[in-house]
Order: C-alpha cells, then structure tokens, then sequence
C-alpha cells in the first residue's frame, strides 16, 4: 500500500494498520484509508487494494466469531476508555448492551456468562467512546481495570460498594457507580436506598438505571462518562473547505504542536503556517505557533513546507 502524496490522516493509518496487533484494528485503520484516499481515476487500483484488504478481514472476524475463537486478546486501548465491571447477576452485560452500538454481551440468569472481555464503542456528541465489558469479579482482567480510564461498577446492593474495592484498589481510574434493576424496588424501598447513598456515600458519583431506561437517560449517562476524561476536542481543516466532523482527541492542555505530532510523527518539523479557529483563538484564523495551546471544540488549519 504506497503511501505517496497521500494526507497526513492516510500516512498515520497505514502506519498503526502495520503495527496493529488484531484484525479489528486493521479494519479500523483500513476505514480510515479507505475515506482518505483521493477520489480520480490514477488511486482507483489503491482503492481496490483497500477494498479488497477490508473484505478479507471482514470475513476473517465473522469466521472467528461463528466458530468461537474471536477473542479480544490484545485490545490497544482508545483515547478514552471505559470498563464495565462488579459481581456476577448484576446486570453488567445488561448496562453494556444499553450503552454499546456495536458488539452485544450475552445476557443470562446465570453467573459467569461474561468470561472473556467483550469490546464496543459508543458516541457522546461526535466523541467515540471505547466500552469493555469485564468478567466479573474475582475473574475481571486486572490488566485491564489498573489501565482504564473510567470504570462503570455495577452494583445492585449497597454492600457490594465496599466489597467491590477488594478488587479494585490499585486502579487510578475515576469510577462511576451504576445501581442496577430498580424496576424490583417499590418507591418506598427506592427512596430510601437513594437517601443512604447520600448519607453515606456522598461524594460517589452513583446512577440508577434499569434495562427499560429510555434514550434521555442513557444519554445522560454517557454524558457523565464523557465528562470523566481529561481530554479535548480538535478539528481539523484545509484551506477553503469546512473543518472535519471526526475530531483529534487530545489531553487538557495539548498544543498545537501536539496536534501535528499526533496525526504524524514529525508533522510539527514541516509545519509552514497554522491557524486556530475557536475558544482558545483572540480572533477567528489567528495565526499561532506550535506552543499553542488548544481548548476543547477548537478547529485547526496548517500548511506544511
């Protein structure tokens, strides 16, 4: 796959495409190649190379998945990641069907249905969001809850608060509490389970959620999960065309520098001339240098040497 006088989009996919470690990563590096390629008549052989490439794998994951050999060894982790996570009959896989749009997690009355982490995404606004669904404890992948970024515990009795701490102390991650299968309490009950968790556990951050809540909710939800991560929104533009629907996720604090180092390594060095549309602009196309620093929902303009 010849990358000549292809975007700097292109160029960084078909680099993290070599160094992918599954075919699910392949695939998503190929998505983005595929949209990156220029549409005339000379890279029509390219995009039947990519094509062909993405059927292929495609075909390899269905085939892994129906005979069961589809796991998720090797998961590269996103820009922001959460863990879903708690005790058997919970309900885990139950608040990761609702949240995922992607891969579903087999739901059942019996325990240990999750035994191998389950891979989704979903979206907040125009952010993608990867979502794993964790066996259940004391078999979670202890790898994966000291590494996330933010972990959904879920819960369907106030002692597992405590007890889930047993296995989760050496995280860093910020964690959200989910109380599950409310619909089996009366308002009674439910009133007062919501006036202990304020009492005693003032300062978690803890939702109520059944399966049969609706999109607000959910939406809320994820809205919550988005704000637990340390992160920014950038877009990028070229000269005289609208600015990108996809943004760059990058840390609190990033400068523009950073921007260009993330779509390519080495980018900032052939950095001619950058613009900044946006909060952290004095003036809509400012020029700015590489120390820049960018705010959430700014839009970026450069051209290269």
């Amino acid at each position: 796959m010849a990358s000549t006088n292809q975007s700097p989009f292109y160029q960084r996919a078909e680099q993290e495409f070599h160094e992918a470690t599954s075919d699910c990563e392949r695939i998503a590096c190929l998505e983005i190649m595929m949209k990156e390629v220029p549409k005339h008549k000379s890279s029509e052989n390219m995009r039947k190379n990519l094509t062909n490439r993405y059927k292929k794998l495609k075909n390899n994951v269905e085939k892994q998945k129906k005979s069961g050999k589809g796991g998720q060894a090797g998961i590269k982790k996103a820009d922001m990641q959460c863990v879903v996570t708690g005790f058997p009959n919970v309900g885990k896989s139950t608040i990761f069907n609702l949240l995922s749009e992607k891969n579903k997690s087999e739901v059942s009355p019996h325990q240990f249905t999750t035994f191998k982490p389950n891979l989704g995404t979903f979206k907040f606004e125009d952010a993608q969001i990867q979502i794993i669904d964790d066996a259940p404890f004391p078999n979670q992948d202890k790898s994966l809850i000291n590494s996330t970024d933010t972990l959904l515990i879920i819960i369907d009795s106030l002692n597992q608060i405590k007890e889930s701490d047993k296995y989760l102390w050496k995280s860093k991650a910020k964690k959200i509490y989910i109380y599950n299968k409310i619909e089996e309490l009366n308002p009674t009950e439910l009133r007062k389970l919501k006036a202990t968790l304020k009492s005693k556990y003032k300062n978690l951050k803890t939702w109520f959620i059944n399966k049969n809540s609706n999109k607000i909710e959910i939406n809320l939800l994820k809205k919550e999960i988005f704000e637990t991560f340390p992160i920014i929104r950038v877009y990028t533009k070229e000269p005289r065309k609208q600015a990108s629907k996809d943004p760059m996720i990058l840390k609190e604090k990033s400068t523009f520098k950073d921007a260009a180092e993330k779509i390519l390594k080495g980018m900032s060095s052939k950095i001619k001339r950058a613009r900044v549309w946006g909060p952290s602009s004095k003036f809509g196309g400012q020029v700015i240098g590489l120390e820049h620093k960018l705010k959430d929902k700014d839009i970026i303009e450069f051209q290269t040497k």
